[in-house]
């Protein structure tokens, strides 16, 4: 990965977003050490809440043509359980623009990476199931994580668009924070 640059949108969506991201590993239970049973509840909790929030983010995601294709393998994860998929929730973005589009993919894109980590954490704690969700691209996330920043970088280049994505990406993560403080996943 390219070294952030002066006025890098990187740079700007990792400062605008540090905190929430910090709130979010720290009291996620599935981020937190368990045993293989106890692992798979929180995985399919996990999935339950993720499945509204990415179903009301995608109409967002088209936009950028990145962050899709996620909903597939978290509803065959969710289907291997015999759990049924809760309805999209009513809250859609309040947000317009491509530059919003680009700061909530940032969030979507880069919650693949966690995704791995959470993968190796939970096949070391002993969880046999599928997890094809947190598997993510597999080997390829990284070099899939590279080309999304590469063309983050060359959609927001204006001061503008990179607060605006800046915004929207605060947005995703207090609008996922809020989903699972109400499903009772976290404080």
């Amino acid at each position: 990965m390219r070294a952030a640059a002066p006025g890098d949108p990187l740079q700007a969506l990792r400062s605008a977003t540090q905190a929430l991201h910090a709130r979010l590993d720290s009291q996620l239970p599935l981020a937190q050490p368990a045993d293989a049973t106890q692992s798979l509840h929180h995985y399919h909790q996990h999935l339950r809440v993720l499945h509204g929030w990415l179903s009301d983010l995608t109409p967002l995601l088209h936009r950028t043509g990145w962050g899709q294709g996620l909903l597939e393998p978290l509803c065959a994860d969710l289907g291997d359980a015999s759990l049924a998929v809760a309805p999209a929730g009513a809250t859609r973005p309040p947000l317009d623009g491509d530059a919003a589009a680009w700061g909530v993919a940032y969030v979507v894109e880069g919650s693949q990476l966690g995704g791995r980590v959470l993968h190796q954490r939970l096949r070391r704690a002993g969880v046999d199931a599928p997890l094809r969700y947190l598997e993510g691209r597999g080997t390829g996330t990284g070099s899939h994580w590279n080309g999304f920043l590469q063309a983050l970088r060359a959609a927001l280049v204006q001061p503008a668009d990179v607060a605006a994505a800046c915004a929207a990406a605060r947005w995703a993560f207090e609008d996922l924070l809020a989903r699972f403080r109400q499903g009772g996943l976290m404080p």
